[in-house]
Parts: C-alpha cells; structure tokens; sequence
C-alpha cells in the first residue's frame, strides 16, 4: 500500500491547487474556508488539510481515534439485537483491548480523500450522503432530535452506544462542544460549500480543455 500509486494518486483537483496548477471556484473556496474554520465546521481539527512539514501532500486524516456517537444503523442484522454493540477498539471483533474501556466507541478517523464517492458513511454505515453527515455534525447536540430517534417523547441520543461509556464521545472538539438549544455552527449555505470543496478531494482531476 505504500509503494503502489493506486493508493496515493493525489490526483485531485485540491492537489493541482495547492501545486498552483488551478484556481478553486468562489464556493470551492468558501467551502475551504469553513472546512478549516474551527468556529464552523472545524473538519480539519482531525482531517488535516495542509501539506506535511516536509512537503507531502495532506492525507485528510490525523490517523487517530474518535468516538463520535452516531447514531445505531437499525439495517445491520446484528443489530437486530438489543444487547449487540459494535464499541470499535475495545470489541467485539478487536478483543486485545477489550479491558481499556476508555476505547470503546472509539473508530479510526478515515482520510476524506475521494469521499464525495463513498456510498456510505461512519463505521457503521448510518449516512449515505455528505448532506447527511454534515446534518449530524451540526445538530448532534444542539438539536439531537433531527439526528437520533424519539420514543416516548424522548430523544434516544447516543443510541449506538451503552451509556456506561457515553464519557468517551467526543464533546470538545468544534463544532461537537455546543449544547441544546444553541445555533447550529454551519448554515445551509455552508454545507452545500463544504460539500462543493469535499469534491475536489476525489481522485482523477483533469483541467477543463479551453473552448474552441
């Protein structure tokens, strides 16, 4: 995987960009902007976007860990059953750390680089859209019930996850750390800019040929 080029092409358009070989379009950028900003969607906090120290091109990812709590995806068989829980690091297809609950939720932070061609999202594969991701991003806490499911009046938050370890979900990092009842971090404009520059990110990018 690290010698065949298949599996680092850095062919997108964001690659001929930061190479200085093409301009974003204004949305690209807007959504660059707000990509990074960490009083918007703050993305870049564990997708990293920049070159590396030496001059590499960004891989998208802080290859790191992140229990993020989305929601239960009721369309996994397993899932049939109430007392199944995928917990990432700590179980139960991984049992070498099985014991470190302080793991548990917790799953790799994926590269975003050819992501606008995934067919589905998270570890689970609850989304099938970027609208939809950036939708749980933005209203997770702040309006949990467009995110999670109600029974009994109730909004069933963090539904994938036992509550004996909901204290390792990530409620620090922007935009993840606002509360009920607070505005949203990005607006609809926003989103549709982030999800314009998330393209440039696919693989295979070719200038446009100049009209005849």
């Amino acid at each position: 995987q690290i010698e065949d080029p298949s599996f680092h092409a850095f062919t997108s358009k964001y690659d001929a960009w930061l190479q200085g070989k093409t301009r974003l379009t204004p949305q690209e950028m807007r959504g660059y902007l707000a990509f990074n900003d960490v009083h918007k969607a703050d993305c870049a906090a564990c997708h990293l976007s920049q070159p590396t120290k030496d001059g590499l091109p960004p891989l998208f990812t802080d290859t790191q860990y992140e229990a993020l709590g989305v929601p239960r995806n009721p369309h996994i068989p397993a899932n049939a059953n109430p007392h199944y829980v995928d917990l990432g690091l700590c179980g139960p297809f991984r049992t070498d750390l099985k014991d470190q609950t302080a793991y548990c939720g917790m799953f790799l932070t994926p590269t975003l680089r050819n992501v606008a061609q995934r067919p589905v999202y998270f570890h689970n594969g609850v989304y099938h859209s970027l609208q939809q991701v950036l939708d749980f991003y933005n209203f997770r806490d702040v309006q949990p019930g467009k995110v999670y499911p109600t029974v009994d009046g109730k909004v069933q938050k963090f539904n994938d996850l036992p509550a004996a370890y909901h204290a390792n979900i990530d409620t620090i990092d922007p935009p993840l750390n606002r509360h009920r009842g607070e505005s949203p971090a990005m607006t609809k404009q926003d989103m549709r800019d982030i999800i314009a520059f998330l393209h440039t990110l696919n693989d295979g990018w070719a200038p446009r040929p100049p009209p005849q």
